[in-house]
């Protein structure tokens, strides 16, 4: 495990955003936070912005005004699309509906992609990323930064 150095890039999912938006506890809200803080550099694309906008709007209205004040202040918006070579190259170690995520998360050259839904990523060694859980991360984090306070 390589160590953490700061600010860690880090590519967020719908899912993880959504969560960070509900609810002002737990792991999603503590990265967005950290994220805010500039221990974390976050990431979201166009896409992951459209879907948390019309999951919100439909399913959970009143974290709209959350979520929009979250995307201002912690993370940065890619919309650039990805081209066809990562595409391409990224086809293969996600899920069909997920290879855009991955290819946008390798793009910004996010460190890791933090979503639930670890079991629709499965990149190779050569992608260099790693796909964690927020929970997951966060204690990364808490790990790195005592490690570093230990001197």
């Amino acid at each position: 495990m390589r160590e953490l150095s700061f600010p860690v890039r880090v590519f967020f999912d719908s899912d993880v955003m959504i969560a960070g938006s509900a609810s002002a506890s737990g792991a999603s809200f503590a990265l967005l936070h950290l994220a805010e803080l500039g221990l974390i550099k976050g990431y979201v694309s166009a896409q992951v912005l459209e879907e948390c906008r019309r999951n919100l709007a439909e399913k959970l209205p009143g974290a709209v005004v959350p979520f929009e004040k979250i995307v201002e202040r912690c993370v940065t918006v890619w919309t650039a699309s990805p081209d066809e070579d990562l595409l391409s190259f990224a086809s293969n170690q996600a899920d069909n509906k997920d290879v855009s995520i991955l290819a946008s998360a390798l793009e910004t050259r996010a460190r890791f992609l933090v979503t639930f839904n670890v079991k629709d990523y499965w990149p190779t060694s050569t992608a260099q990323i790693e796909i964690l859980k927020p929970g997951e991360l966060l204690s990364r984090i808490r790990l790195a930064l005592n490690k570093q306070a230990d001197g």
